[in-house]
């Protein structure tokens, strides 16, 4: 059927006229989007509700074991691990795998009976070197689950990749709500039957989801070389350019910077002693507020992502998130004005989550998307687990005041504009495959005859 497309003014046609939508051979009409959306919404409306719970949940869980911050920010800086050592391999592995169930889809398969026994194990560790081990499972399977990008990059029109973000994390947000709202409320007493119901919830969501949906075909892989000719390729196309180095630093502000408001905002919350001392329902209801916002934003962004492009969002938002956070270690002092700000973060960042995997799409080669992820993932890795220890240590220095986090998690993300900046003066070094989203939105597609 691709074969007997038109294309006019950037939009595609069948033969009898109708309009259609591409991801590779993979054609779509009206009805195959609305399946297409609804079975990639229904497995990650699961998958996002237990990745927005898991970090939320992960400290106040480990804190109730008797871990101490210095404890807690190590064990999560395990789960990146994880990504560090095998994403780069998982990554080149997929874009080139060929099965009749497709290159990115057996991952899946593999990995998320793993991430769910590494969950379930985690609650019921005795000490810290059994909670290493659990951990080890967790960064494993989650190396596998970033290959979960490079799918929908494969199977989502790009013309539409926008509004597909944005009704994922619209869609996670309704999860995350009720998360906030009801699981929340049940962790205070039954916290290890919430940890491991929300990852049975979100196993067999991506499970199912994986199962109902396929790729399309592919170009047949390069021709296979040897491992230290494919290790230094690795390296030259993933490290050694300008243009990659400072794509991967404007992508992991997020990873240096994110641990302070995934781990020690709840800590700074709820901590008596160095903190503020309000109770996981407060906690909850905060969040909550600031995931209504995300639902409120996501969709609209994901429009104006399509039509203008991810890339000026990335910029302004992430400086304003690192504004913020700042902000807090001055400001904050009670309830209300940490509040306040945390709805204004929570709307910067809600449009920055919006934006993440359409920088990358916008960015990375399509063809070479898991390779190069990989080299992203090693990166981002390397600060994420460098932001979690580094905050521990902050606050450790600072005899416990977790506020001192705020300011290490803003000076992260006040780099981002220039990071960009520093990006975009780089010529593109890889030619063809080019990238499958243009940067600048569909509204700056030429029109074509």
């Amino acid at each position: 059927m691709a074969e007997e497309l038109v294309e006019r003014e950037g939009k595609w046609f069948d033969a009898s006229g109708r309009r259609v939508w591409r991801a590779g051979t993979l054609v779509y009409d009206r009805r195959g989007l609305v399946r297409l959306f609804f079975r990639l919404y229904l497995g990650q409306f699961t998958f996002w509700m237990e990745h927005i719970a898991i970090p939320t949940l992960f400290p106040l869980l480990l804190a109730g074991m008797g871990f101490n911050a210095a404890e807690i920010g190590s064990l999560w800086s395990i789960f990146p691990l994880g990504a560090l050592v095998l994403f780069p391999v998982i990554g080149t592995v997929s874009d080139r795998l060929r099965t009749r169930w497709g290159r990115r889809r057996p991952f899946t398969f593999f990995m998320a009976p793993v991430w769910f026994l590494g969950l379930v194990l985690l609650p019921f560790c005795r000490n810290y070197w059994e909670a290493f081990a659990a951990m080890v499972l967790i960064g494993f399977a989650g190396a596998g689950s970033n290959v979960l990008n490079g799918f929908y990059n494969d199977i989502v029109p790009p013309e539409l990749m926008g509004r597909f973000v944005g009704g994922m994390r619209f869609l996670g947000s309704v999860g995350g709500l009720i998360v906030q709202l009801g699981a929340m409320r049940l962790f205070e007493s039954h916290p290890v039957a919430v940890f491991i119901g929300l990852a049975c919830i979100g196993t067999v969501g991506e499970v199912l989801m994986a199962l109902m949906l396929k790729e399309g075909g592919y170009p047949p892989p390069p021709p296979k070389k040897a491992v230290m000719h494919e290790v230094a390729e690795f390296l030259r196309e993933g490290f050694a350019n300008r243009y990659i180095i400072f794509l991967w630093l404007t992508l992991g502000v997020t990873a240096l910077g994110g641990p302070v408001m995934g781990l020690y905002f709840n800590l700074f919350f709820t901590d008596p002693g160095h903190g503020l001392g309000l109770s996981p329902t407060q906690l909850g209801y905060v969040l909550a507020v600031g995931t209504a916002i995300g639902m409120v934003l996501f969709l609209p962004s994901g429009w104006v992502i399509d039509r203008f492009g991810p890339k000026k969002l990335w910029g302004l938002c992430g400086f304003a998130v690192g504004l913020l956070q700042v902000l807090m270690f001055f400001v904050a002092r009670d309830f209300w004005s940490l509040t306040a700000l945390y709805i204004l973060f929570a709307a910067f960042n809600s449009v920055l989550t919006a934006a993440l995997l359409p920088v990358m799409y916008c960015f990375i080669p399509q063809d070479k998307f898991g390779q190069l992820n990989g080299s992203n993932q090693i990166v981002g890795r390397l600060l994420q687990i460098l932001g979690a220890n580094a905050c521990s240590g902050i606050i450790v220095l600072s005899g416990g005041d977790y506020r001192f986090a705020f300011l290490f998690g803003g000076a992260a993300y006040l780099l981002t504009p220039l990071f960009l900046k520093m990006m975009l003066d780089q010529p593109y070094p890889y030619g063809n495959p080019r990238t499958s989203m243009n940067p600048n939105g569909n509204a700056a597609l030429p029109a074509k005859p």
